[in-house]
């Protein structure tokens, strides 16, 4: 696997990671927003999945 393909997965996992625990602190403090919260955590999976897979399909 080419360096640069690692790089991308190490930094969607970093960013993933970073928004999940921005989510958690948030639902922590204001538990009035867990639905809008929960939409945009949800958009920001299907667009990492959507990008995963479009990397997938197009080294393969």
């Amino acid at each position: 696997m080419p360096l640069t393909e690692l790089l991308l997965i190490l930094l969607l996992v970093v960013v993933t990671l970073l928004v999940g625990t921005g989510v958690a602190t948030v639902l922590h403090h204001h538990p009035a927003w867990a639905i809008p919260v929960t939409g945009a955590l949800a958009a920001m999976m299907l667009m990492a999945t959507t990008t995963g897979l479009l990397i997938a399909v197009t080294h393969s």
